[in-house]
């Protein structure tokens, strides 16, 4: 089996563990691993290959991390990827009980990490409740006759 290949066969492994872990961790390295690869296919020398290969990963990296500080801030903003469900009634799986840090909802046959939007109120499986806000992946939830409004803006 000849260099390149082995240097694509290292990419596509080092691309599947990318697609399973999705943590752009090893994103660097399959662009230094093609570059390696596209190197050796050339015909050029090792050490050139491999300065290439950092250099490749380096700026892989360098393109990459910005992008994923900006999608990991909108992520523990809660951002309007999560707002779909505010409003919406679920109904309990789990005990919502504030001072446990327990409780789950289900939404449209989704599972949700569930907390009281009020600490001293708490949720027995089976009760219908509303969602008034997240908070990360973390509903909190009030009763639906007590649960505030959401103004409409025009």
């Amino acid at each position: 089996m000849s260099t390149p290949v082995i240097w694509l066969l290292i990419a596509a492994a080092l691309a599947l563990g990318e697609i399973v872990t999705e943590s752009f961790f090893l994103a660097p390295l399959v662009a230094a691993a093609v570059a390696m690869a596209l190197g050796t296919l050339l015909g050029a020398e090792i050490v050139l290959v491999s300065l290439i290969a950092v250099v490749v990963a380096v700026v892989t990296l360098l393109v990459l991390r910005p992008l994923l500080r900006r999608e990991r801030l909108d992520f523990a903003a809660g951002g309007a990827e999560h707002d779909f469900v505010i409003g919406q009634v679920g109904v309990v799986e789990e005990h919502v009980v504030n001072d446990e840090a327990t409780g789950a909802i289900e939404i449209d046959g989704e599972i949700w990490t569930a907390r009281s939007n009020r600490d001293a109120q708490t949720f027995a499986p089976g009760e219908a409740v509303e969602v008034v806000a997240v908070r990360g992946a973390v509903a909190l939830v009030d009763a639906p006759e007590e649960a505030p409004r959401r103004s409409v803006r025009a």
